[in-house]
């Protein structure tokens, strides 16, 4: 399982974005941005789906319907911190 990894965009890239966008930027027009920008790597989905899936998986876990790793667990724990 791979890491949560931060990345970087230049400042000149944010105001690209918003000089092209005048009226504004919705939050469909940042994820597709930020998706291009990270190539694939970043989207934005929202923090209720991120939640809800947290607690569906932490479910199955404590009903041994899932069975997660010990290194797994760590992701999974780190990812919590994100939100």
């Amino acid at each position: 399982m791979s890491e949560i990894k931060d990345r970087f965009i230049p400042k000149e890239e944010f105001m690209r974005l918003l000089f092209t966008k005048i009226d504004g930027v919705n939050t469909h027009e940042l994820s597709m941005w930020l998706k291009s920008q990270t190539n694939d790597q970043w989207v934005v989905v929202p923090k209720s789906f991120c939640d809800l899936l947290l607690k569906f998986i932490k479910t199955l876990n404590e009903n041994n319907l899932l069975v997660i790793e010990k290194e797994a667990l760590e992701t999974f724990e780190n990812l919590k911190k994100y939100l």
